[in-house]
């Protein structure tokens, strides 16, 4: 192999990486959709049911959904870094 090759396979691997660490939301603990559905989670079991509205668990789905939606996207995005 080439080193041009080499290096091309290596960025190859590198965008791939950097788009999976993205879908997985690796690198931004504010937006996490994992600890986001957590959060909403023990706010649901922990919080007085009067207190809830369903205004406020409808806004949390739409920011779950947003993030997995983006997820997604890097997901493809990892597959297309990998097509040659």
């Amino acid at each position: 192999m080439t080193r041009e090759e080499i290096d091309n396979n290596l960025l190859t691997l590198k965008r791939t990486r950097s788009h999976i660490i993205n879908a997985l939301d690796g690198t931004n603990r504010d937006s996490n959709v994992i600890r986001d559905i957590d959060h909403l989670v023990e706010y649901l079991n922990e919080t007085d049911e009067r207190e809830i509205t369903q205004e406020y668990v409808d806004r949390k789905f739409r920011i779950i959904k947003g993030e997995i939606n983006c997820s997604l996207d890097c997901f493809n995005n990892a597959m297309k870094a990998l097509i040659k």
